[in-house]
């Protein structure tokens, strides 16, 4: 892989994750809680770097304890962190996070965060210079839900559309941060115009689109310009659509501690296969649909990963630990792959 020059920016907010310390507890029953760095963008940030991409978090925190430890977080696994920001406004943000059903993993989620300083972001703190140089920028829809951070996001993706910077759009459905669903809705859908990746999973296509039906859904927020959507369909794997076609890669195998941070790491490692040149997106082959399909099964092997370890950061993969999960798996069913339904009207084959 060709060395890297210019950073991918993740726009969004770091967090602080509370967890029971026992996995098998609710935050109902437990004693103690463990705390460990979280948020969506500060995830992904940490994956890309886990994952040899040089990788920039931009957001604010609180200039407490709190956002000295997400600071010295993100640093010491070697994001640059010259443009995280520290508010005196408000605290850094909490988010509580427990698993009900230990059969499946699945994390609930409590914020505290009213507000709290990844909101205190301000459209005059966006570096025109700095993002303009962005291999990519990648951001969330967290911040969007309230002022001023969502003018911040829009100055930024202003920016990056100026300047040529693909914007890369992870969906992240959190409805008590917005003041109604209809609201969401309306302010969730807006930035796909700016978008070229998008990623959600099945249920924010299901709250945005009204359908139950996936490719139905996937049909409604498609937009030509996009280069790659990805639906992530938890344990079922991903689906995925360019513009010479679409296909279903089922999901690993593996025992779930819990799903705390899977998609953040599913994105980064989809990240990290589709900017392996110099050349950013113009360097992966978005027409291959073989291509495309090995790029969506390494990324569910990060999420598969993520999802046997406790908690988000410390849970990331690294690739090695990524090519583990998928030789286990390739041994297991005996083929390469598991690519299903491939559908497309161009090249499939290397």
């Amino acid at each position: 892989m060709e060395a890297f020059v210019k950073p991918v920016i993740c726009l969004g907010e770091a967090l602080i994750d509370i967890l029971p310390a026992r996995r098998n507890e609710t935050l109902q029953q437990a004693q103690r809680l463990r705390r460990v760095a979280g948020g969506a963008t500060a995830n992904v940030t940490v994956g890309l770097a886990r994952l040899g991409v040089p990788a920039a978090f931009l957001g604010k925190v609180g200039a407490d304890p709190f956002g000295y430890f997400l600071r010295d977080t993100l640093s010491a696994e070697g994001v640059d962190i010259s443009h995280m920001l520290f508010s005196r406004e408000a605290n850094s943000g909490l988010a509580f996070a427990w698993v009900e059903d230990i059969t499946t993993g699945e994390a609930r989620y409590l914020f505290y965060r009213q507000p709290s300083a990844d909101r205190m972001l301000h459209r005059d703190e966006m570096d025109r210079e700095w993002l303009s140089q962005a291999r990519i920028l990648q951001f969330g829809s967290l911040l969007l839900a309230a002022e001023p951070s969502a003018s911040a996001v829009w100055a930024a993706l202003e920016i990056a559309q100026a300047s040529n910077v693909p914007g890369v759009y992870d969906l992240n459905l959190r409805l008590p941060a917005w003041p109604d669903a209809e609201t969401a809705r309306v302010g969730m859908l807006k930035p796909l115009e700016a978008s070229t990746i998008v990623k959600l999973n099945r249920h924010e296509l299901a709250f945005l689109t009204q359908e139950r039906d996936l490719e139905s859904g996937v049909a409604k927020i498609w937009r030509d310009h996009y280069r790659l959507l990805v639906v992530t369909l938890d344990r079922d794997g991903c689906y995925y659509r360019t513009a010479a076609g679409s296909g279903f890669i089922a999901g690993l195998a593996v025992k779930v501690v819990d799903t705390v941070g899977s998609g953040d790491a599913f994105m980064a490692a989809l990240l990290s296969q589709v900017l392996t040149t110099s050349e950013g997106l113009d360097g992966f082959d978005f027409d291959n649909l073989a291509v495309v399909a090995k790029a969506c099964r390494y990324a569910n092997a990060a999420g598969a990963f993520t999802a046997t370890r406790q908690g988000a950061i410390p849970a990331l993969p690294t690739h090695r630990q990524i090519r583990k999960v998928l030789s286990a798996e390739e041994m297991q069913s005996g083929v390469g792959g598991q690519e299903l339904g491939i559908r497309g009207n161009s090249r499939t084959q290397d």
